[in-house]
């Protein structure tokens, strides 16, 4: 059933890369009967086949706490002292920080002081509306009117001052249950992550800063970011392959748990993205990856999320058949030579897939190499135009991480988008054997390593 998909796609895949490069050839025929030279497209061998490049979209994340406590001061209070440090391990209890309880003092004593206040109010009022009372008794006809005004009045009076007692006396419990609990403690067991003694707006994600956060041990789950272009490529519950940065043969599953729309990501990071590509543009939205199992991973390592869609990656290159012109000689593509002019490449065949209509390439074409889709027009030295990052049928998005092609280095020539990744750091690919993002929360001389296991205890989703 999955061959079936995955061959359908194929065929799907083929018609529009097919349509286009009638599209381009017939465009280009208006070209050539004005003297105009044709100019035919190239597309990535590794994209194509999945060699080097991958064919699936890839998404760069980040591993965070399933649980973090994040901690916002109350607004009328200040900090005494702070108990703790950027880095240290918690355990549920541990002090965090101590509010000024002299402050609170002062406003408690005001606050009595207001409370009694308002008390001689409520007695003064109810004083005036006895006195009222037994001289509308002894008035004439005429001033009964005027005492009765004058004791409703009061009466108001007397009720928006014991509003008043009400709420006084709320504020009163509050700051003796702030006094009482001037330290705070923290509810999770985890690594202090940032301390923000004067809380600001955040740049990258615009809201404010928590005066304290902590990042819960034991499960974690990633944290991806995802075009509004490439919104319908993820579903909450699409299986995910989790791919290390630096070591590809390391992957780990899991689940799309959420996609936050509600938060779109800002760009004013100060980072840099110079791209023509609309999908610069395009907003972009954090969604997470619940983990079946976070062993061997880190807080704040970078990774590669891979949607999960049952593919079967065989050994080898294997190439889409209509891309390879067999006729009475040897068997050959157009490809992009020196210069980026049009020749003919020959390649020595393998096996044929007949389900997926794909020819396995023994020798001849590199993941690195461009070809053309063959045609009348395709003509030793004709001028090529690469399609870098996609193909010509349109099979990439603007929020995907692509890795780099064999023999190939970056992403791309210059002007391609800079790849940045959710928390602003550097999301290109680490080189070989350096360790997670430097950006990674700092751990303790009992902190796991990469490869190591994690203990899984119970956190809030």
């Amino acid at each position: 059933m999955k061959k079936k998909i995955i061959a359908a796609i194929c065929v799907i895949l083929v018609a529009a890369i097919a349509g286009i490069a009638i599209w381009k050839f017939s465009s280009s025929d208006n070209g050539s009967e004005s003297g105009e030279e044709i100019t035919l497209y190239a597309d990535s061998v590794g994209l194509l086949t999945g060699v080097g490049l991958g064919a699936q979209n890839r998404f760069s994340g980040v591993v965070e706490a399933q649980n973090t406590l994040k901690i916002q001061l109350e607004s009328d209070q200040t900090v005494k002292d702070i108990l703790v440090e950027k880095g240290q391990s918690v355990e549920i209890g541990t002090p965090l920080f101590e509010y000024d309880t002299e402050d609170m003092n002062l406003k408690l004593e005001q606050a009595n002081l207001e409370l009694e206040k308002i008390s001689n109010s409520i007695d003064t009022i109810n004083a005036q509306i006895d006195e009222l009372t037994k001289a509308k008794k002894k008035a004439a006809a005429s001033e009964q009117l005027s005492y009765t005004t004058q004791i409703q009045e009061a009466q108001m009076n007397v009720k928006q001052e014991e509003y008043n007692y009400k709420v006084k006396e709320l504020e009163i419990d509050r700051l003796k249950k702030s006094m009482e609990s001037s330290v705070v403690t923290s509810t999770i067991a985890g690594i202090v992550q940032e301390i923000n003694e004067n809380p600001t707006y955040d740049n990258y994600s615009g809201e404010m800063q928590p005066f304290m956060s902590i990042l819960g041990v034991g499960k974690y789950r990633v944290k991806g970011t995802i075009s509004e272009q490439n919104m319908q490529n993820l579903f909450p519950g699409m299986p995910i392959t989790v791919h290390s940065r630096v070591d590809e043969s390391i992957t780990w599953a899991g689940v799309v748990d959420s996609i936050d729309t509600e938060k779109p990501i800002s760009n004013n990071s100060g980072y840099m993205m110079e791209s023509s590509d609309v999908s610069a543009q395009a907003s972009k939205y954090p969604f997470y990856v619940t983990l079946d199992s976070s062993d061997g991973l880190m807080l704040g390592q970078h990774v590669y999320l891979e949607p999960d869609l049952g593919q079967e990656k065989k050994d080898g290159m294997w190439l889409m058949s209509p891309y390879i012109v067999q006729g009475d000689g040897d068997p050959y593509v157009w490809a992009a030579g020196d210069g980026d002019k049009l020749e003919k490449r020959a390649v020595t065949l393998g096996g044929y897939d007949e389900e997926m209509d794909t020819w396995e390439i023994l020798d001849g074409l590199k993941a690195s190499d461009y070809i053309v889709w063959p045609s009348d027009d395709c003509k030793k030295g004709a001028p090529v135009q690469k399609n870098i990052g996609g193909v010509s049928g349109g099979m990439t998005g603007g929020d995907v991480d692509m890795l780099p092609a064999e023999g190939e280095e970056g992403m791309g020539p210059e002007g391609n988008e800079e790849i940045i990744s959710p928390d602003g750091g550097d999301d290109g690919m680490l080189p070989e054997g350096n360790t997670p993002a430097d950006d990674s929360v700092p751990l303790d001389d009992n902190s796991p390593t990469e490869g190591e296991v994690l203990p899984e205890t119970e956190a809030a989703p």
